[in-house]
């Protein structure tokens, strides 16, 4: 007789619902739809939605040869890294670009367009002019204007990151559908 403490043995294999594949007519449908996500995303990131599905494909990979799956969410994940990646790449080319004394242009402009409305508002109360006062001092300094511009560009950047990471994830989505009759992150 066995020991009640003895550990049972198991009977097979766990229980995974396995996804069957799809029909030809909805492969040729997901390729037509992941064609057009990813060419109209296309239009609008210069391209950069295209980066998505080959981060979910390497992020894929990796998990694999881990033997693991990636889960769907895991493929959303992968692909705003892949588009990330894009975006860093294209802010640190155009900044070493950017001429040297652009910083001083963008400054004495904003300086000129606040005197011309400082000029055109013929009244203004204690707090505005508190509040002007404030803007000036921030706008003034090259460390305040960097700060200033810091938060402006990573904002934009977080934001094209997240339109163009999940266009393109649907895209890739839709893609790895039509390439394997079943979604991503599904058990094969």
């Amino acid at each position: 007789m066995a020991s009640p403490l003895a550990p049972v043995p198991s009977t097979g294999t766990p229980f995974i619902p396995v996804e069957p594949q799809a029909g030809a007519g909805a492969r040729v449908v997901a390729a037509l739809g992941a064609i057009i996500v990813l060419l109209g995303g296309a239009l609008f990131s210069l391209g950069g939605v295209f980066f998505a599905p080959l981060g979910m494909l390497t992020a894929a990979a990796i998990w694999r040869k881990r033997g693991r799956v990636l889960s769907m969410v895991g493929h959303w994940l992968a692909a705003l890294v892949g588009v990330a990646v894009v975006i860093a790449a294209f802010g640190a080319v155009t900044a070493a670009f950017v001429p040297k004394g652009s910083l001083d242009e963008i400054r004495r402009s904003m300086d000129s367009a606040t005197t011309a409305a400082a000029v055109q508002s013929g009244r203004a109360s204690p707090a505005d002019s508190a509040a002007r006062r404030a803007a000036r001092r921030a706008t003034s300094s090259s460390r305040g204007m960097a700060v200033m511009l810091a938060y402006g560009f990573g904002f934009a950047g977080i934001l094209m990151v997240a339109f163009f990471g999940t266009i393109g994830w649907i895209g890739g989505m839709l893609l790895g559908y039509a390439v394997n009759g079943r979604w991503p992150g599904t058990v094969p």
